[in-house]
């Protein structure tokens, strides 16, 4: 608005000066005989200076306004935005004044850092928004202003920015009569079936918990006394030998093959010798097979002739016991011999004391 102004002013100066010129009474009896042609020089005197004012100084202008719609209704604690704005030459420049927390009557929310924007005609424009509140309805006036304009030329100079009035109304309404009390709410009572579910789901998963303790307790104390019940497994202490051959006699008692019962009587044979085999050897023979077992002896103790003895008597054992093999009568028959010989056989000699000392006296004597 200034700057149209200013240029305004620089236009009406150089129009005074033309016409001045062109009324002098050298020119008046041309201007009266030539109006048209007179026409058109100050038209064309117009045109050229147009842009001349156009460049020429120009002020800066402060304008002070509320961003809200006029009819829009304020009240009370609303954010109301009020834009400062100054336009001015653009190699000026404006210092805005900061707005304290307290401004008069008005509160002041925040306010925007000045920004600057070019108006593509030699001119700037530089504003900031300011955010008050007022917490009584009433009529208010905003406090003036004042903008700080540092011009090209190093001077400078303050302008003032206009006020501005605000009415501020109530959000209560204008009645104020006093009303009875309302009556007591009834408020409805929540459902309880949902705390009825939840409290059986959780009684069932308790109980089932207790239940669950119980059981592994009884379980717990049962096997307890099941091991405390429970007779000591006997060991038997005397040698090897001595066990076969008990074992070998007391399977030559029951006379199973008299009986037809001849797998019986090999299983029960082969059985004694595997154990006599890991007393003995301390070979697993109960937990090996015959192709094992054979392969076991390699590496142990037992002379080339004793193992294959041993190992005969498994393999006719493994025919009688797998593939339905009928032995000859007579094998049967010497089935508990053979194995007492091999037991014998193996059987480490002990050389008692005085059959030890008798040699050696000989000698001596």
């Amino acid at each position: 608005m200034n700057l149209l102004k200013t240029q305004l002013s620089n236009l009406i100066h150089v129009l005074r000066f033309t016409f001045y010129v062109l009324c002098s009474t050298h020119h008046v009896s041309r201007i009266t005989h030539h109006a048209p042609r007179f026409t058109f020089y100050v038209f064309f005197l117009f045109c050229l200076a147009l842009p001349a004012a156009a460049q020429s100084p120009q002020d800066a202008n402060a304008e002070f306004f509320l961003k809200a719609p006029e009819d829009q209704p304020l009240t009370v604690g609303d954010h109301v935005t009020l834009r400062l704005e100054v336009t001015h030459p653009l190699d000026s420049q404006v210092e805005l004044p900061q707005v304290p927390e307290q401004w008069g009557e008005f509160e002041v929310v925040r306010q925007t850092e000045p920004e600057t924007v070019d108006n593509n005609d030699g001119t700037a424009t530089t504003g900031k928004d300011i955010v008050v509140t007022l917490f009584e309805p009433g009529q208010y006036q905003t406090s003036r202003l004042i903008v700080t304009h540092q011009k090209a030329d190093g001077s400078s100079e303050d302008l003032g920015t206009p006020v501005i009035q605000l009415t501020i109304t109530s959000v209560l309404t204008d009645d104020t009569t006093l009303r009875d009390l309302k009556p007591q709410a009834d408020l409805p009572l929540p459902p309880l079936w949902p705390w009825i579910v939840a409290g059986v789901l959780v009684s069932i998963l308790v109980l089932g918990l207790l239940a669950g303790l119980i059981l592994w307790l009884y379980d717990r104390r049962r096997k307890r006394a099941a091991l405390e019940l429970a007779p000591v497994p006997f060991i038997d202490t005397r040698p090897p030998e001595v066990i076969a051959l008990s074992e070998l006699d007391r399977i030559e008692a029951l006379n199973l093959p008299a009986h037809q019962q001849i797998k019986q009587h090999y299983s029960l044979v082969d059985l004694c010798l595997r154990r006599y085999i890991e007393g003995r050897y301390q070979i697993p023979a109960l937990e090996q097979t015959s192709v094992e077992l054979r392969s076991a002896f390699r590496r142990s103790p037992a002379r080339a002739e004793d193992a294959a003895e041993f190992m005969d008597i498994f393999a006719e054992s493994d025919l009688v016991k797998f593939a339905r093999y009928v032995p000859h009568a007579d094998n049967v028959k010497g089935l508990v011999n053979r194995a007492r010989n091999v037991v014998r056989t193996t059987t480490p000699q002990v050389v008692e004391p005085e059959e030890a000392a008798a040699p050696e006296t000989e000698a001596m004597s």
